[in-house]
C-alpha cells in the first residue's frame, strides 16, 4: 500500500481553507461571538475525525485511496449517537451472561448436579442476556 492514505492530499487544505472562508462569510445573527467561535471549532474537530476515521475504513480494506463510500461510511459511524455505542456495549454484556448461562447448563448437565439456585440463576441469565441481545439488534 502506498503512503498516499498516510498524507494529506493538496486539495484537503484547500477543503479547509473553503470551509474557513464559507464560515467567515456566514451571517452571525443567531451566534454570539463566542458560539461561533465555538462552531468552527466544533467543524474542525469533526473535518478532522471525518478525515481521520475515512483514511482507518480505506485502510482497512487494503484500499489505495479513499473512497466516497469510506466518507459516508466514516460520517454515518461519528454521527451515531452515544446510545447506539451504549446498546453495542449491551448487545456484548448479553452475549457474555448468554455463554455464562449455557456454560452453567452445560455443567449441570455433565456433572447431574441440578439445584434450584443454580437452575433460577441460570434461567436469569439466559433471559437477561437474550433481552440485551435483543435490544442491541433492534436498536443498531
Amino acid at each position: 500500500m502506498n503512503d498516499s492514505l498516510a498524507r494529506p492530499q493538496p486539495d484537503l487544505q484547500e477543503i479547509i481553507e473553503r470551509t474557513e472562508r464559507e464560515l467567515q462569510n456566514a451571517h452571525r445573527t443567531p451566534f454570539s461571538d463566542q458560539a461561533l467561535d465555538r462552531l468552527k471549532e466544533e467543524i474542525a474537530a469533526y473535518a478532522v475525525e471525518l478525515i481521520n476515521e475515512s483514511v482507518k475504513r480505506a485502510k482497512r480494506h487494503q484500499a489505495e485511496g479513499v473512497s466516497s463510500a469510506d466518507v459516508q461510511q466514516a460520517s454515518q459511524y461519528l454521527v451515531s449517537s452515544n446510545s447506539h455505542k451504549m446498546y453495542r456495549h449491551a448487545g456484548t454484556c448479553g452475549g457474555l451472561l448468554l455463554g455464562t448461562a449455557l456454560s452453567n447448563t452445560l455443567s449441570m448437565i455433565t456433572t447431574n448436579q441440578y439445584s434450584l439456585s443454580g437452575v433460577i440463576i441460570t434461567f436469569g441469565l439466559t433471559l437477561t442476556g437474550t433481552f440485551l441481545i435483543a435490544t442491541h439488534i433492534v436498536k443498531d
